[in-house]
C-alpha cells in the first residue's frame, strides 16, 4: 500500500549532516543579506548546510514536495497534483513552491521576508522587507492588517526556533536550491487572512513558558538533556498532533487524542496520536528511552519492539525486526530519523522524565496488514542517511 505523505496530514495538527557533506564554498561571490549584512562564502556555506539539516528534520517536504528525500525530483517545489490540497473549512490551501524560481517560487522575495514568514507567520510576498520586532499587529513594524500563512503551515511552533536556524532555512531556500518552475494555485483564505487563527491565545506566548509549567516535572529542571528535548518537542510541533497546540502550559499537553476531531483519516483507516506522557498504563511510562529512540530513528512502535540496539534500517538485519510494526502516518519519523543521536535521546529523556503523567486512554490506530511497511519503502521516504549535498535539486558548490 503506497500513500502520498503530503496528502494525509491534518491541517489542524501539523511537524550532523555537515560532516557527510564535506567542505564546500559557494561558487558565487559573497552575497548581501537583508538580515545580516555581507557574508563571506564560508558563512553562507555554513548557513546553507545548517538550513538544509533543519528543513530535512522539520518535515517541510511532506507538504512542499519530496517526501524527506532531497534527491526527489519534487523536492520543495510545491503542490503538483489535485490531492495535494489542504482543505480548511470551506477554503482550499496549497503548499507553495519553496525553490528560488523568480516567477513561481521564492526568487522574488528576500531572506528577511522568508525569516518574517517563519517567525511571524506573515506571507512573504505581501509583507514589506523590514525588520519586525513585535507579535502584535500595528506595533514594532508588524503590519496593522497582517496577511498570515494558512494554519497548515506550522509557523506557530517554528517561531520558537533560534534566529540562527530560521536564517539558515532562509539561506538554504534562497541559495542552496536550484530554481524549479512550478506554478501553484493560490491558496484561499477568509477575509481576515487567518488573523483569527493566529492570535497569541491560540498560538501561545513567545518565548515559550519557562520550564517547568504545570504539565512538567520541576525536579529535572537542571538536566541539560531534558531541557534540549523540551526545545525540540516545541520546535518540531509534536503537540500539534499529540495535544496542546504550541503551548506547553495548556491542559492535555502531549496527552494524546481526546476528541474524535483529532483523528487522522488515511484511506480507509483512522490513526490516532498517542499519549506521550509517562503514564504507566496509557502513555509511555512502560517503555524505555531506548524504545522511544528506536521509534524516532526507525519508526518502530515502542510497545512491539524489543529494548535492543538496532543497527540497520533494513528489516531482518542488525536486530531490525523481520516484520516490523511501524508507527502510523502522519508521524514524521522519516524526517526525524535524520536528527543527530543526541537530539533523539533528548526527546526520549523529556518524554520520560520531563513530563507529568496524564491518564488518557487513546484507541489503537488502524492500519493495513503490513503495518505501513509499503508506505515507508526507501523509494518513497528516501535513503538513510540523507543524500550528500548537493543533489541534482541543489546548487553545486565548489570544494575547497
Amino acid at each position: 500500500m503506497k500513500i502520498r505523505i503530503a496528502s494525509i496530514l491534518g491541517v489542524s495538527y501539523i511537524p550532523l549532516l555537515f560532516a557527510a557533506c564535506g567542505a564546500y564554498v559557494n561558487s558565487e561571490p559573497a552575497i548581501k543579506s537583508t538580515t545580516s549584512g555581507v557574508r563571506s562564502q564560508e558563512t553562507l556555506q555554513a548557513q546553507v548546510l545548517r538550513g538544509r539539516q533543519v528543513v530535512l528534520t522539520s518535515d517541510c517536504s511532506a507538504c512542499h514536495g519530496g517526501a524527506t528525500n532531497a534527491a526527489s525530483p519534487e523536492w520543495l517545489s510545491g503542490a503538483r497534483q489535485p490531492d495535494d490540497v489542504f482543505p480548511i473549512g470551506p477554503f482550499k490551501t496549497f503548499s507553495r513552491n519553496l525553490t528560488p524560481d523568480s516567477v513561481t517560487g521564492l526568487g522574488a522575495v528576500s531572506e528577511r521576508q522568508i525569516y518574517n514568514a517563519l517567525r511571524y507567520g506573515l506571507k512573504p510576498k505581501l509583507t514589506p522587507d523590514i525588520e519586525i520586532t513585535s507579535m502584535t499587529p500595528g506595533t514594532g513594524n508588524h503590519p496593522m492588517q497582517p496577511k498570515y500563512l494558512a494554519p497548515s503551515m506550522p509557523w506557530g511552533t517554528w517561531r520558537h526556533m533560534s534566529d540562527g536556524d530560521l536564517r539558515a532555512i532562509a539561506a538554504y531556500l534562497k541559495h542552496g536550491l536550484n530554481p524549479v518552475r512550478n506554478a501553484v494555485t493560490e491558496s484561499e483564505s477568509p477575509p481576515d487572512s487567518w488573523a483569527s487563527e493566529s492570535t497569541l491565545d491560540k498560538l501561545g506566548p513567545l518565548p515559550a513558558p519557562a520550564f517547568p509549567t504545570v504539565n512538567e516535572v520541576g525536579s529535572v529542571a537542571g538536566d541539560p538533556r531534558v531541557a534540549r528535548g523540551r526545545v525540540l518537542i516545541v520546535e518540531k510541533a509534536c503537540s500539534g498532533c499529540h495535544g496542546g497546540g504550541s503551548n506547553t502550559d495548556k491542559p492535555g499537553f502531549l496527552a494524546g487524542v481526546m476528541d474524535p476531531a483529532q483523528e487522522f483519516v488515511i484511506g480507509p483507516f483512522k490513526t490516532r496520536p498517542r499519549n506521550l506522557t509517562p503514564d504507566n498504563t496509557t502513555g509511555l511510562g512502560r517503555f524505555s528511552e531506548r524504545q522511544i529512540f528506536n521509534a524516532l530513528r526507525f519508526g518502530l512502535r515502542p510497545g512491539e519492539t524489543p529494548d535492543v540496539i538496532i543497527t540497520s534500517t533494513t528489516p531482518g538485519q542488525g536486530n531490525h525486526p523481520s516484520n516490523p510494526k511501524y508507527l502510523a502516518p502522519p508521524m514524521p519519523w522519516p524526517s526525524w530519523r535524520h536528527m543527530p543521536d543526541e537530539d533523539l535521546w533528548a526527546i526520549a529523556a523529556y518524554l520520560k522524565r520531563g513530563l507529568k503523567p496524564v491518564k488518557n486512554v487513546v484507541a489503537d490506530s488502524e492500519g493495513p496488514p503490513d503495518f505501513w511497511a509499503s508506505a515507508y519503502d526507501p523509494s518513497i521516504i528516501g535513503p538513510y542517511p540523507a543524500p550528500a549535498f548537493p543533489t541534482a535539486n541543489e546548487r553545486a558548490w565548489v570544494k575547497k
